[in-house]
């Protein structure tokens, strides 16, 4: 609190103190030595609160400082604000049984076994397949057991690819698990790295909240709508954001994970967990620059795909529903 001067009479600080709660400053008055003092809260409204001091001392009867009903709604408002936090906050802590990880919540307490299991199969191919960079054949004529498990974990097969063309022919034959298989495959170390630690963060979360089959069909759905997305891009759009059959990684899925943590909240006050802006800028900002020629090589319609689903789960969840 920081006092920036007084008024002659309670009347007049009164006024004051109302029109500066319109201002978004707040403050107080309280007797003093000299008249009633004027008290401010926050430091950072200390300048422009002496300002409209001045200004108010210059002619405290001016119309623009008769806003007594128009601080009153706002304090009532305000008073409004606080109870229905307090009371979302005392409700999510009876449904988690402390409502948050270090209180030893219920909710935080359950075990991840689809995040674990997906991260462990992604590190095992991750090694199988030389990440993603499989040998070939030995002699020339032989497909290694690195490539074998590479083709059957593809969006299309190599060798259905090149005798038809046709990027959708292993889907056509019925091999339908290649709509998510590519997301246990990475291009090298780091993207692999990169993309588990960033799953494990939002969907170890996801799948406390949720429980493990709503999590496993929330990951399933943002990554085969992110890997149809991806691959129907047409080739007329721009570079970075074409279509491609060789698209791997989890990324889509992770993009799926962050649309809803992100939009989740907007549906549901009490949800448990809110991504702080700066992190909605890191990621928002990274799906941007990936989309210019700074970046190459990176699968943007699987990223676009898995956001817009996972913001479309969020909104389509009944509401309370964990």
């Amino acid at each position: 609190m920081r006092r920036i001067g007084s008024l002659p009479d309670r009347a007049l600080a009164a006024r004051f103190v109302d029109y500066l709660t319109t201002c978004s400053i707040e403050g107080s008055s309280d007797g003093g030595e000299s008249g009633f003092d004027v008290w401010i809260r926050d430091e950072q409204d200390v300048e422009r609160a002496r300002e409209e001091l001045a200004r108010f001392r210059a002619d405290p009867d001016a119309k623009e400082f008769d806003v007594s009903q128009q601080a009153n709604r706002l304090r009532r408002e305000r008073a409004a604000e606080q109870t229905r936090k307090l009371r979302i906050r005392k409700s999510l802590e009876k449904k988690t049984g402390g409502g948050a990880p270090w209180r030893g919540g219920a909710a935080w307490q359950r075990k991840t076994p689809v995040t674990v299991g997906i991260i462990v199969i992604a590190v095992v191919i991750g090694f199988a397949t030389n990440m993603g960079n499989p040998i070939v054949t030995r002699d020339g004529k032989t497909l290694t057991t690195e490539a074998k498990i590479f083709r059957t974990l593809t969006f299309v097969d190599w060798g259905t690819y090149r005798e038809t063309g046709d990027g959708f022919a292993s889907l056509k034959g019925g091999q339908l698990w290649r709509l998510v298989t590519p997301m246990f495959l990475h291009g090298d170390a780091f993207h692999l790295a990169f993309n588990m630690i960033m799953l494990y963060m939002l969907g170890s979360a996801l799948e406390r909240i949720h429980g493990s089959l709503l999590y496993g069909g929330l990951i399933l759905g943002t990554q085969i709508v992110g890997m149809l997305v991806q691959v129907s891009l047409p080739d007329w759009f721009p570079e970075g954001l074409r279509g491609s059959f060789n698209a791997i990684g989890a990324s889509g899925a992770v993009f799926g994970l962050f649309g809803f943590l992100w939009f989740r909240p907007n549906f549901d006050p009490s949800y448990p967990i809110q991504i702080p802006p700066s992190s909605v800028v890191i990621m928002i900002g990274w799906l941007l620059i990936c989309m210019t020629p700074l970046i190459q090589g990176i699968a943007n319609g699987a990223h676009l795909g898995g956001l817009l689903a996972g913001m479309a789960a969020a909104a389509a969840l009944p509401r309370g529903r964990k």
